[in-house]
């Protein structure tokens, strides 16, 4: 059963340092007392039983043990402060009655752009000449394999803030662009020149290249698997920048080793962080530490929509609105 905190301060607890100028903000308001735990791996429970509004990223599990009891201690919210929400769990979040809020991590443009970055990257098989050139070691220039982009099909799961942002950029590269995603309108494919088709398997084999922009859920997680590998020319290139487990390891390791894929570029990872000598070592693979939404630009983004949402979240609570 809910715990009434006694009158008092609004209490909200960061899971990790926040962006500059947002505890400032909120404390600006009056009536708001921020707590931060900087590492809050063994702390995360305690954290959440203390204040009212819990804030987390992708990397915090907020399982249904921890909203219980947090619950009962008088949390009333938590906001996620980082793209995804598969680490909270919204279910047994509803059932105790606390108030689960999605902040936009305003790194769409980030992870577009490094998407880019990886496909370039591979196809023109940067990775050897940056080894090789400092040693100086020179290629036959006339034998190369390198690839341009222009004229090659690219295919994403997902046309949400990322995917339509990577088609933009595809498209100037003159790239052709399809699309799965079920839960947008024609008018969005319509609007970032991208070609609608009705599913995965129907798309694979067209594909250059294929992208992956989709939150991790029942449905999507281990999705692309072996079926899907075959499915694929082969000398494809896989791209993923949204979570590790949508993709079944073993049956990609397969594809590299097999020559399936020329490439993965690989900016998350089961587990993370990777093994050393792991699947992020493979010689096809170009891997990156979960890195692609963050930049300078991209944190000052973040920092602007939380502040924005904890402002708005704080004042509804403080007037007795939310929660239960």
């Amino acid at each position: 059963m809910r715990r009434e905190r006694s009158r008092g301060p609004i209490r909200v607890g960061f899971a990790g340092r926040p962006d500059p100028g947002v505890t400032e903000a909120l404390e600006a308001l009056g009536g708001v007392a921020c707590e931060v735990v900087d590492d809050p791996a063994g702390d995360l429970a305690a954290l959440a039983r203390r204040v009212d509004v819990l804030v987390t990223r992708s990397s915090h599990r907020v399982d249904a043990s921890l909203l219980g009891q947090a619950a009962d201690a008088g949390l009333r919210a938590v906001v996620q402060a980082s793209s995804g929400a598969d680490n909270i769990d919204r279910v047994r979040a509803a059932e105790v009655g606390v108030e689960v809020v999605q902040v936009d991590p305003g790194n769409a443009t980030a992870v577009a752009e490094l998407t880019l970055l990886g496909l370039l990257a591979a196809f023109r098989g940067i990775r050897r000449y940056w080894d090789d050139t400092p040693r100086g070691v020179w290629p036959d220039r006339e034998r190369v394999d390198d690839r341009e982009l222009r004229g090659r099909t690219l295919g994403l799961v997902g046309l949400g803030r990322v995917g339509s942002r990577v088609a933009l950029r595809a498209r100037a590269f003159e790239m052709r662009v399809l699309a799965v995603d079920p839960y947008v309108p024609d008018e969005r494919f319509r609007r970032f020149g991208a070609e609608r088709v009705e599913d995965l398997p129907s798309m694979c084999p067209r594909l250059d290249a294929l992208s992956l922009h989709c939150p991790l859920t029942d449905e999507t997680v281990g999705m692309v698997d072996r079926d899907v590998f075959d499915l694929l020319p082969r000398g494809a290139v896989l791209v993923n920048t949204a979570r590790g487990a949508i993709v079944e390891q073993r049956a990609l390791r397969e594809a590299l080793d097999g020559g399936r894929l020329r490439a993965a570029v690989l900016d998350v990872h089961v587990p993370e962080p990777v093994e050393p000598g792991g699947l992020a070592a493979h010689p096809r693979v170009l891997a990156t530490p979960h890195i692609a939404g963050h930049t300078v630009d991209s944190h000052a983004a973040r920092a602007r929509a939380l502040t924005e949402a904890l402002v708005t979240l704080v004042r509804r609570l403080a007037g007795g609105e939310g929660g239960r």
